[in-house]
C-alpha cells in the first residue's frame, strides 16, 4: 500500500477525529468538565495521566514496530507529543477512556516517561470507534495487510453493509477492499508468515492461485526460505494448479481416488504437504512422503502421528 499526495483522502479522515477550530482550518482542541474529564472545545488541549487511558480491543493494528516506538519515545521525550491522542470515554470502568487514535502515540509516551498526555474527547460508539481507527491507520499506512483485511471484514459484519458502500464510506475503491480480504481465505499458517513479514502481499496473492492450502503452505514455506520473487512463486503456484487439473482429466482409477482423497485428509490433518508415491509395477504398495521444513515442524508432526487420539485425519 503506497502513500503520496495523488492517493485519495480516506472518508472523513483525521478532519472527523479533530474538527476544525473556527477561523483556523485546525483542530479543535478540549476544554475541561467538571472532575477533570475534557470535553471539545477551542481551548488549549486538556491532559490526562498516561494510566487513565487504554487500548481499544477493537483497534485494528495488532502489531508495533519495537524499534520505531523507541525512536517515537526519544522523539516525545524531546519535543513532546505534537497531536493529541484521541480518546472516548470507558462506558465499563468510569474514570478511564479508550483510545480512539492515537495508541502507538500513547504506547511511545509511556515509554518515555511521560506521566500525561493530550488528548481530545469524541464520543463515538464502537462500530464508530473501529471505522475511525482504520481511517486513522490506513491514512498513516500502519496497518498490515493482514490486520487491514480484518479490519475490513469487522466493519462488513457490523455495519451489514456492501464492500461497495464500505469502500465508499472509507474513500477506497471497492476492488481494494475485495483484494484485501481475498488474503483470509489463505490458510493461517501463510497469514502468520504474511504478518511476521516473511512473505510479501504480492506473495500471499500469488498463492491463491494454488489449488488446495496444502500445497498453499508448502509453496509459502519454500517461498520465504528461498527468497524467491513474486513472479517466480507465482508460477509454482500455477504450475501446481495446472497439475491438479490434469490429474482430474485423467482416465477414472478407483485406487488413484482413494490415493488422492488420503493425500488431502492427511494433508489437512498435518497441516503440511502429504504425497503418496505408488510404486511402479505394484500399484496396491508405495511410500507415503510428510514434507517438513525444520525440526521444530517435524517434532510437531511425529506429536500428532504418535499421541494417542491424535492427527487421525
Amino acid at each position: 500500500m503506497s502513500g503520496g499526495g495523488s492517493r485519495k483522502a480516506l472518508g472523513r479522515g483525521l478532519g472527523a477525529l479533530l474538527p476544525p477550530t473556527p477561523g483556523t482550518g485546525g483542530p479543535a482542541a478540549p476544554t475541561t468538565e467538571e472532575g477533570g474529564a475534557p470535553r471539545s472545545g477551542p481551548r488549549t488541549p486538556a491532559t490526562l495521566p498516561v494510566e487513565a487511558l487504554a487500548p481499544d480491543p477493537d483497534q485494528p493494528r495488532r502489531h508495533f514496530d519495537e524499534a520505531a516506538l523507541d525512536e517515537l519515545a526519544r522523539s516525545i521525550r524531546s519535543k513532546g507529543i505534537v497531536q493529541p491522542i484521541v480518546v472516548t470515554k470507558d462506558p465499563d470502568a468510569p474514570g478511564t477512556y479508550r483510545i480512539v487514535a492515537g495508541e502507538r502515540r500513547w504506547r511511545a509516551a509511556r515509554r518515555a516517561g511521560l506521566s500525561e498526555v493530550p488528548v481530545v474527547l469524541r464520543d463515538a460508539d464502537p462500530d464508530e470507534r473501529l471505522e475511525l481507527a482504520l481511517v486513522e491507520n490506513l491514512q498513516r499506512v500502519d496497518l498490515g495487510p493482514v490486520e487491514e483485511a480484518r479490519a475490513y471484514q469487522e466493519l462488513l459484519r457490523r455495519l451489514a453493509i456492501s464492500q461497495e458502500e464500505l469502500a465508499r464510506r472509507l474513500g477506497r475503491d471497492r476492488s481494494t477492499i475485495a483484494n484485501a480480504l481475498r488474503l483470509l481465505k489463505l490458510p493461517d499458517k501463510v497469514l502468520d508468515m504474511l504478518e511476521d513479514g516473511r512473505l510479501s502481499a504480492g506473495h500471499a496473492r500469488a498463492l491463491l492461485v494454488a489449488p488446495d492450502d496444502a500445497t498453499r503452505i508448502e509453496l509459502a514455506r519454500k517461498a520465504a526460505r528461498g527468497k524467491w520473487s513474486v513472479r517466480a512463486l507465482e508460477r509454482k503456484a500455477r504450475e501446481a494448479a495446472a497439475a491438479e487439473r490434469a490429474k482430474s482429466h485423467e482416465p477414472a482409477d478407483p485406487d488413484a481416488v482413494i490415493v488422492a482423497d488420503l493425500e488431502r485428509r492427511l494433508s489437512r490433518a498435518l497441516q503440511t504437504a502429504v504425497r503418496v508415491r505408488r510404486r511402479r509395477g505394484n500399484p496396491k504398495a508405495g511410500v507415503l512422503e510428510i514434507a517438513y521444513d525444520d525440526l521444530d515442524v517435524l517434532d510437531r508432526i511425529l506429536d500428532q502421528l504418535l499421541t494417542p487420539g491424535r492427527g487421525n485425519p
